[in-house]
């Protein structure tokens, strides 16, 4: 049977570990230091001052593709949550990204249709039988409203059995499945942010802007009539060459 779900312990990506301010300012701060060390750095004869005075590549020639990112992110994170899902699920396909106007009480959430096993019934409440006195405890504390937030699910643990076998309400049979995973491993949310990030270099999502492109040209014209002039020698390629002995 298969449920549209938001997946537990996504964590968003407004100033979290999957993406902050950091995120896009170093990934462009190491871009800009390898376009100036390709371009920017070369003198010729005497010291280094004598150096033709180039106008560098900068922060603001650059940008950052958030939304491929972010794309990637979500990829690596779906598959990691299925990686750490119980043995109910099946499968699972994302769906939709849903952000907040303002990130000043929430952030984004994704969702993803899940495949549940035919026996998921049984399972989730064989979980529910064997830790009904934390969940009963984590459900009160969870879902019961308080200054600054408002409950919509119940906080009573009697309520559960009807929202979830009955209603089969999405919201009821995310949050248990968050619980299942929570009580296999306290370090879910940590783990999960981990894999989604491990085959995600900031770095490639950097691109040069238009503006970026005509500067680097203008670089490149400039040096190659600089190496041509003299004012830049280049190191000599035989010297560069280990000799061996016979």
């Amino acid at each position: 049977m298969i449920f549209n779900i938001e997946l537990p312990f996504f964590p968003g990506f407004y100033e979290s570990d999957l993406e902050n301010s950091d995120t896009s300012y170093w990934a462009i701060k190491e871009e800009v230091e390898y376009y100036q060390r390709e371009y920017c750095s070369d003198w010729g004869p005497g010291d280094k001052e004598d150096a033709p005075i180039y106008e560098q590549i900068t922060e603001d020639d650059l940008d950052f593709d958030y939304k491929e990112y972010e794309k990637e992110v979500i990829d690596g994170f779906v598959l990691a949550w299925k990686e750490y899902a119980p043995e109910i699920v099946e499968g699972v396909e994302f769906t939709d990204m849903v952000s907040p106007k303002y990130y000043n009480f929430s952030t984004d959430r994704i969702f993803a249709d899940v495949d549940l096993r035919d026996d998921w019934k049984e399972v989730m409440r064989a979980f529910m039988e064997e830790n009904h006195d934390w969940l009963k405890d984590r459900i009160k504390k969870d879902w019961s409203s308080y200054d600054g937030f408002c409950s919509f699910m119940e906080n009573d643990i009697e309520e559960w059995d009807k929202m979830l076998f009955e209603e089969m309400d999405a919201r009821y049979i995310s949050t248990m499945l968050g619980y299942m995973m929570y009580r296999a491993n306290k370090e879910i949310r940590n783990d999960l942010v981990m894999d989604a990030l491990e085959d995600v270099y900031a770095g490639q999502y950097v691109f040069i802007t238009d503006e970026g492109k005509e500067r680097l040209e203008e670089l490149k014209a400039q040096r190659e009539e600089d190496i041509r002039e003299g004012r830049i020698v280049l190191p000599d390629p035989a010297q560069m060459e280990i000799p061996f002995g016979e």
